[in-house]
């Protein structure tokens, strides 16, 4: 039988709404202070015995390891890894309940709250550090958004950035960097979503720095890979959409510093506004999750969770990914949808009648379909 877990330091913390408790067994001392350290200020008090809504119990790797504990080496990076684990927990009990973005956000005292989407690479935690200095850091890594308000709850973990002495991410103290972490429950809803591109290109010209506003299709497109379970959240996509109509649209932010940001921000496109209209599942169709294959001879549009018209088209979520259908695919995928399975002569038919004659239709729709059934967006039976 192995035996029950040795605890030599303890850290309970107030994050995101959860009680959460943190041990370390013995040779991860140095580890449970620097918690105590970059955490302090969301450490909790309370200890009425409770039981914590998130346990993490850490054991030095190796050898044999007590039950129930989580393995961790006690080196540099090990608070960076801590905070992953703690992340995941978070966003674990959030699926479904919260729009969930791998976004950095402030509380700006001027420009209002900004949400900083971007891949890795992009410099969420360096522009969250910087431009989170005369207000509030929110967080650099997990924006949580309540559906309806879009009110934010902050997660003001420590600060992750890459140590090129360490070849690895490590997590920075808010105090060393001049940030507070917000003193509310709640923060208000964001005034800007912003696409964060960094130009590394040293061919590029000094004016390459710029913001624009970014079609709804296209941002939708690059946001929905940042989100956490986004088809588990009931009419995700269309939250999403209503949020990103809320702050006028997206704004790509082209930069090279993140010392430019605040400047470049105070110089904004028009905002602009698309209306949207949400496509839902029929009960008992392939499209609400039915896996059953089509009728030798039919297509069928392929199991989605939710789809939106939007300006260009429809865009699409799956629990397997996303896609953005413009033109004639959007509007073949739609009809499938609507209508179930179809022959090709009676989904032909059915475009014509939309869309009007067309001497190439045959072939126009073939390739329609085709496109659709190469990104397993449609069935062929």
């Amino acid at each position: 039988m192995t035996a029950a877990p040795t605890t030599i330091a303890a850290t309970r913390l107030e994050v995101a709404g959860h009680s959460v408790l943190l041990t370390f067994g013995p040779g991860l001392e140095t580890v449970a202070e620097e918690i105590d350290t970059l955490w302090s200020h969301l450490l909790s008090a309370d200890d009425d015995g409770a039981t914590p809504q998130i346990r993490l119990d850490y054991a030095l790797a190796g050898g044999d390891l007590p039950a129930g504990t989580v393995p961790l080496q006690a080196r540099p990076e090990a608070s960076y890894t801590v905070s992953g684990h703690l992340t995941r927990e978070v966003i674990h009990r959030l699926i479904g309940t919260r729009l969930l973005l791998h976004a950095g956000a402030v509380a700006h005292p001027e420009l209002g709250t900004l949400v900083l989407v971007g891949a890795s690479g992009a410099g969420k935690s360096t522009a969250s550090s910087l431009l989170g200095r005369d207000g509030a850091y929110l967080t650099d890594e997990l924006t949580i958004i309540t559906p309806g308000t879009f009110a934010l709850t902050p997660y003001p973990k420590p600060v992750s950035k890459h140590d090129p002495e360490l070849g690895a991410k490590r997590d920075l103290a808010l105090p060393g960097l001049g940030l507070r972490a917000a003193d509310e429950a709640a923060a208000p809803a964001p005034a800007m979503v912003l696409l964060l591109e960094r130009i590394q290109d040293e061919d590029e010209p000094e004016e390459g720095s710029s913001v624009t506003r970014v079609p709804l299709s296209e941002a939708l497109t690059r946001i929905v890979p940042q989100t956490s379970s986004l088809w588990a959240l009931p009419g995700g996509l269309a939250t999403l959409a209503e949020l990103l109509n809320s702050v006028g649209g997206a704004l790509e932010v082209r930069y090279r510093e993140a010392a430019e940001l605040e400047e470049l921000l105070r110089r904004l496109p028009p905002p602009e506004h698309v209306e949207t209209v949400e496509i839902e599942p029929r009960p008992g169709d392939a499209a609400a999750g039915d896996d059953t294959a089509p009728a030798p001879g039919t297509i069928a549009a392929a199991p989605f969770r939710q789809a939106l018209a939007v300006e260009s088209g429809l865009f699409v979520l799956g629990q397997h990914g996303a896609i953005d259908l413009p033109g004639l695919a959007g509007l073949v995928w739609d009809l499938l949808a609507d209508a179930g399975p179809l022959t090709f002569d009676q989904l032909e038919q059915l475009v014509v009648e939309e869309i009007g004659e067309h001497p190439e239709s045959a072939a126009l729709v073939r390739g329609a379909v085709a496109e659709l059934a190469g990104h397993g967006w449609a069935r062929r039976g």
